[in-house]
C-alpha cells in the first residue's frame, strides 16, 4: 500500500511526499475532505469495485452490440 505525506498545502494543491523524496501536487478535490499538513494518506486499489465496474461495463457493451 502506497503512502502520501501532506508537506505543505498551497492554495488548491497539497504537496504530497510520495515515496524517497519525491514530491507531487495533487488537488485538494482529489484527497479526503479536512486534510492538513503532515498527514498521512494511505492509497490503495478497491479490487472488489474495480470487479463490480468491468462487469457493469461488459454488460452495457453487449447490450449495444447484441440483438
Amino acid at each position: 500500500m502506497k503512502k502520501l505525506i501532506v508537506d505543505r498545502i498551497e492554495a488548491d494543491f497539497a504537496v504530497c511526499e510520495i515515496e524517497e523524496g519525491n514530491f507531487a501536487d495533487i488537488p485538494l478535490k482529489a484527497l479526503p475532505d479536512g486534510v492538513h499538513e503532515g498527514d498521512v494518506i494511505k492509497i490503495s486499489v478497491d479490487t472488489e469495485e474495480t470487479e463490480n465496474r468491468k462487469k457493469n461495463i461488459n454488460k452495457l457493451m453487449n447490450s449495444l452490440f447484441t440483438d
